[in-house]
């Protein structure tokens, strides 16, 4: 299924240029920047959050929290090489 936008002059012609530059359509260059901009919005989700003194001792808290299951009584010589 397709659809119709109205896009400024302008716009066309930059992601026109983009996808030409790209070897994508114009909906593929559509499609690049949306992407682009949420991987740029989780990110900034993320700095926001990790970035707090809040976060970084909940994320240590759940480290150390974790941190003894690594082992959780596991063989230490017991290979798994012949499987992979």
């Amino acid at each position: 299924m397709s659809t119709t936008i109205r896009v400024p002059r302008e716009l066309h012609d930059r992601l026109s240029k983009y996808a030409a530059a790209h070897h994508t359509s114009l909906a593929g260059a559509i499609g690049r920047a949306l992407d682009a901009e949420e991987r740029a919005a989780f990110w900034d989700d993320v700095r926001s959050t990790m970035g707090t003194r809040e976060g970084v001792d909940e994320l240590r808290g759940e480290t150390e929290r974790y941190a003894g299951s690594l082992k959780d009584g596991l063989d230490p010589n017991e290979r798994w090489d012949d499987i992979l």
